[in-house]
């Protein structure tokens, strides 16, 4: 039998790390008490001690690992012992992330994560192993029959015949451009978080330094207010592109036998594997940004939390793309797309007014409160009934779907100026309702929402006043299918 092996020493820096994350408020607690002769002082810096160095010496020397030809085998725990056994078959994504400073000796953190888990958690955790460990443990996923088991006398790092998913020439591969790339950043609205977060700095700032800066600028005129304002909001644009420049820097996308390979990252090299068959849908989504531009993101939603950093916890497949050859482009890689644009007028709102209606009702409230709290600029918020008008008219104008064959369906959602078509194999729908209030079966509406599984939770696809007999026969057809 392999004998179990420890993960690097490097690895200890990053639970070191995670420990620091975790308990950040000791530091406060330290450095607010200036009383150094205190008891409490002295308590809670032998708290902080064991809480930052101790505790994460002992869990980094009480883990413990064997990738097996049959499983991944993890033990730890320092006062209760836990023993994970990890059959490669229950494996939904492995995933690979190497830090800048773990490149120089080939190491790197695995993620491995199951459908079993419900947090955000992974199945295991292996902080600062060999690169061939990631490696290995795909090799067996592939072709677990065929892979011999190792000899016990080797290093259990390194597989005993060739991984295919690093030595097969690719099925398919794309790597993105830098022209791309930049239009990925200049196109994506991940820079109102930014703006948000440069409005919460102001509040940290002490109220006299905000007094002084609001009297300066009320002497300098309406023009130079409206300059600082798109000032703020041009370096939070800036600051969202360079994320993304560097969170997307150098992305690459193969398929190697029956699985899907994402990497990209600048400081950290992200690399995300997930097997074809485990994909719960495919999704393709416009802000309105990349629609007037004719871009699209493609997207595919698993069953694991190993995309919870990218958008909307999807894993991207394809950052940015020409609406023209999506189809074309993405074929090669996950074949049960259609090779074309569907025809998705099967399902549409019957009446749009509902959605509209419904947009400027969540409004309302705002505005009447802030015709109540402060009636002199109250006017001003009378311009969100347009803006949610529109936005309602949006969702209802792009809310479509079809059955696209007995094994694939298509959903098209429209909310918050986002255009989404998702492709769900019929396999893995794991449920679908169909609702209709009193006053619906009266004008012969109806919601149809469609749930399957997305990370570690249920992702359902609401669309909203379709005509009943069309979402009728959908319905039918999922409960009748073979």
């Amino acid at each position: 039998m392999t004998k179990p092996k420890r993960t690097h020493p490097l690895g200890l820096l990053q639970h070191i790390a995670k420990s620091i994350k975790d308990y950040w408020f000791l530091l406060i607690l330290v450095f607010t008490n200036h009383d150094h002769t205190s008891i409490w002082f002295w308590g809670i810096m032998i708290i902080l001690i064991i809480a930052f160095f101790v505790w994460p010496l002992a869990k980094w020397l009480t883990l413990t690992y064997v990738v097996a030809p049959d499983a991944v085998v993890v033990h730890s725990g320092v006062f209760v012992r836990h023993h994970e056994h990890i059959p490669y078959a229950r494996i939904q994504t492995v995933q690979s992330k190497q830090w800048f400073y773990l490149r120089p000796f080939k190491l790197e953190e695995v993620l491995i994560e199951t459908a079993s888990h419900s947090d955000s958690a992974p199945e295991a955790r292996l902080a600062a192993v060999p690169i061939t460990v990631a490696q290995q443990i795909n090799h067996y996923r592939q072709a677990p029959a065929a892979t011999s088991a190792p000899d016990p006398t080797t290093d259990d790092a390194t597989p005993t015949t060739a991984p295919a998913a690093v030595t097969d020439t690719p099925a398919a591969y794309y790597q993105i451009n830098y022209r791309d790339l930049v239009k990925f950043g200049l196109t994506s609205l991940i820079f109102i978080p930014f703006l948000l977060v440069l409005l919460g700095l102001y509040n940290k700032v002490p109220r006299n330094v905000t007094d002084a800066l609001v009297n300066d600028a009320s002497h300098l005129g309406l023009t130079l207010l409206i300059g600082g304002a798109i000032v703020i909001i041009l370096i939070a644009w800036l600051g969202a592109f360079l994320w993304t420049l560097t969170r997307y820097y150098h992305f690459e996308l193969s398929r190697a036998g029956h699985q899907l390979v994402t990497a990209k990252g600048l400081f950290q090299r992200n690399t995300v594997t997930a097997p074809l068959d485990r994909l719960q849908g495919v999704r393709i989504k416009q802000n309105i940004l990349r629609q007037w531009l004719r871009l699209q993101t493609v997207q595919v939603l698993v069953a694991s939390k190993a995309a919870s950093d990218d958008d909307d916890n999807d894993l991207v497949v394809m950052p940015v793309i020409d609406s023209a050859i999506v189809y074309d482009t993405m074929q090669p890689f996950i074949q049960w797309l259609p090779d074309h644009q569907p025809d998705l007028s099967a399902l549409h709102v019957a009446r749009s007014w509902y959605q509209i209606r419904n947009t400027m009702l969540v409004v309302a409230v705002p505005i009447a409160l802030l015709w109540w709290l402060w009636p002199s600029w109250g006017w001003i918020s009378l311009l969100l009934l347009p803006i949610a008008a529109l936005q309602g008219r949006f969702a209802a104008k792009n809310t479509a779907g079809a059955r696209l064959s007995p094994q694939l369906l298509a959903l098209q959602t429209g909310h918050f100026w986002e255009r989404e078509l998702y492709y769900i194999p019929t396999e893995k729908i794991q449920s679908m309702k169909l609702t209709r209030s009193i006053w619906m079966k009266r004008t012969h509406l109806a919601h149809l929402v469609v749930n399957i599984r997305h990370g570690n939770h249920n992702q359902a696809i609401e669309l909203r006043y379709l005509h009943a007999d069309a979402a009728h026969a959908i319905y039918d057809w999922y409960l009748h299918r073979t």
